[in-house]
């Protein structure tokens, strides 16, 4: 009984020393929202029912290749066809509406992420301070159950209530689907704290 607590005693001050000279490390989480210059849109000049999306969210498709059923009404003729729409870029295909549902003219019913070699991406990011985020620093990326690590490339602002415009080079074998553009995507970024005595020399001044 005696060694045991003597051992206890000795981790508990070990830890103790431990809490105060070695900085604190927290998690600060920020929303980000995708920036459009990512995406090529596919957009009908005329209003379209989305019949059904020839791929699933996260498929890399080609240029020219067909990725969406539609169906419209000619009001000259009076006549309902169905097209086939392809794509006019090579990229990850993500759909904007369900299938059934009516696009407006020019709203985009699918986005094509475009792919680069760098995996550099970019996003806005609110409610950060602008010394909180450099280039090279290490954040992650989630959106669900779904999540991409990377680094910060660039900063941009802030701008009119605290918005900044954030490029973020993405680890590669990331989950593209925190790059959806409906994604409610959340950026974790490592901040460290001072230690015991800092705060302590913070506090006396």
């Amino acid at each position: 009984m005696d060694k045991a607590l003597l051992v206890m005693i000795i981790a508990v001050c070990f830890m103790l020393f431990l809490a105060v000279i070695y900085p604190f490390v927290s998690t600060e989480r920020f929303n980000l929202a995708a920036h459009e210059s990512n995406y090529f849109p596919i957009v009908s000049p005329v209003p379209i029912v989305v019949e059904r999306h020839l791929h699933p969210d996260g498929s890399r498709i080609n240029r020219e290749q067909v990725i969406t059923q539609v169906r419209s009404f000619d009001v000259a003729s009076r006549v309902e066809q169905t097209d086939l729409i392809s794509s006019n870029e090579t990229g990850v295909y993500f759909s904007m509406l369900n299938a059934g549902t009516t696009a407006q003219a020019f709203q985009a019913f699918a986005k094509i992420l475009r792919m680069n070699n760098e995996h550099l991406f970019f996003f806005t990011l609110s409610g950060a301070k602008s010394e909180q985020l450099k280039p090279g620093q290490l954040v992650k990326l989630k959106a669900g159950h779904h999540q991409a690590k990377g680094k910060v490339h660039s900063v941009v602002g802030p701008f009119q209530q605290g918005i900044m415009n954030i490029g973020i080079q993405l680890e590669p074998a990331y989950d593209v689907a925190v790059l959806h553009p409906s994604a409610a995507v959340r950026l974790e970024l490592s901040v460290k704290r001072n230690n015991f005595f800092a705060l302590l020399r913070e506090g006396s001044k």
